[in-house]
């Protein structure tokens, strides 16, 4: 989902605090062309956090250039990977390469309309099967054989087309992926490390979900120019987010805690899912629309709430937009203060807890300013 980089202002309770005041878990968790360069051998088996929490963390040239094709060609919509940095990246382009020539925004089109029509063409639960296909593929011979597989032939050619059109191009933004790459040092250098890692182990207790379980959740790490913000989104266990050059921990604790609450929130039973929604709608009048806006709201409100005070607390705010949205942005700050208990007093998501959530959702025309 889409994440704002914001300012923020001094925090009142420190991470630190809520994970002492919990437990761990709770007992209910349980070789390629010189133009096809593959990850690194490390880049899919890498920690970012360390056992408690096994996030993985990839930074590789395939999975960057779909985001950034992505962004070029505007698939801000379902089944695409771009989002509020769009322009950073078109400007991006421009400055380096020029506007676009005609070969270069017919091979856009012929790629937009393979991405778009396999969309369309695809169930609800499957319009992002075409962007998995390069989050699991190993190189981008690979990913492009996957998706090939997945297309007919026409767009499969056009896709293909589009791809190796631009990919010389994209080699000179990725440089390697020195700028993910740097973001990785700084993080394992982080003295705070450990302390992110037990506050997501947390809310996983509190989602009452196991870190532990399989599959877990993998970062697909690519750049993002400096001055528009930062894009984040959970498809499946990948949690696809932006970095700017110079950027460390601190600077993406609350993408990183946020697209991950979405991930523990699709691991869910249906079943228990199901209640918790019956739970929300039980709460008169306003209770269907406050759990459909809960999806985006619980995880800001963890994320850059709870999380981005601690981590971040001379610049944290509530005044200061934490989601691109203002109904979510509003819903997010009314269930701040009840989610920070939750986590500091050993709460849980049951059905209870999501009635005073739902309880504190308040229409517009009603809402405090």
């Amino acid at each position: 989902m889409p994440v704002n980089r914001h300012v923020r202002r001094r925090a009142c309770i420190p991470i630190a605090a809520i994970v002492l005041a919990l437990p761990i878990v709770s007992a209910a968790m349980a070789a390629t062309s010189p133009t096809d360069v593959a990850p690194t051998a490390s880049a899919e088996t890498r920690l970012l956090l360390g056992n408690s929490y096994p996030i993985g963390v990839s930074v590789s040239f395939h999975e960057a250039l779909l985001h950034w094709l992505d962004s070029l060609a505007m698939l801000t919509g379902p089944g695409g990977t771009a989002g509020k940095t769009v322009a950073a990246h078109r400007k991006e382009y421009e400055g380096l390469f020029g506007k676009p020539s005609p070969q270069d925004s017919a091979m856009l089109k012929r790629y937009h309309a393979a991405r778009l029509g396999f969309v369309r063409g695809a169930d609800k639960d499957d319009r992002h099967r075409l962007t998995l296909a390069f989050f699991e593929a190993s190189s981008l011979n690979d990913a492009l054989d996957r998706a090939g597989d997945l297309l007919d032939p026409g767009a499969a050619k056009d896709f293909g087309m589009a791809v190796r059109h631009f990919e010389p191009r994209y080699r000179q933004v990725w440089k390697e992926g020195s700028i993910p790459e740097s973001f990785l040092a700084r993080v394992r250098a982080s003295e705070r490390r450990e302390e992110l890692a037990a506050f997501l182990v947390n809310v996983a207790r509190l989602l009452d979900i196991s870190p532990q379980q399989d599959p877990h959740p993998r970062l697909v790490l690519v750049p993002v120019p400096a001055g528009y913000g930062t894009h984040a989104q959970a498809i499946g266990p990948f949690l696809l987010v932006e970095v700017q050059r110079g950027e460390g921990l601190a600077d993406e604790v609350a993408p990183i805690v946020h697209e991950n609450v979405h991930f523990l929130l699709s691991r869910i039973p249906a079943a228990r899912s199901a209640a918790l929604e019956r739970a929300a709608q039980d709460v008169k009048p306003w209770g269907a629309d406050a759990w459909g806006l809960l999806q985006e709201a619980l995880p800001t409100a963890i994320a850059q709430g709870v999380a981005d005070q601690s981590f971040r607390p001379d610049d944290w705010s509530r005044r200061q937009p934490w989601y691109h949205t203002e109904a979510v942005d509003r819903y997010a700050k009314r269930i701040f203060p009840l989610v920070e208990e939750a986590l500091r007093e050993n709460g849980s998501l049951n059905e209870s807890f999501v009635k005073r959530l739902v309880g504190a959702y308040a229409p517009p025309a009603t809402a405090a300013p």
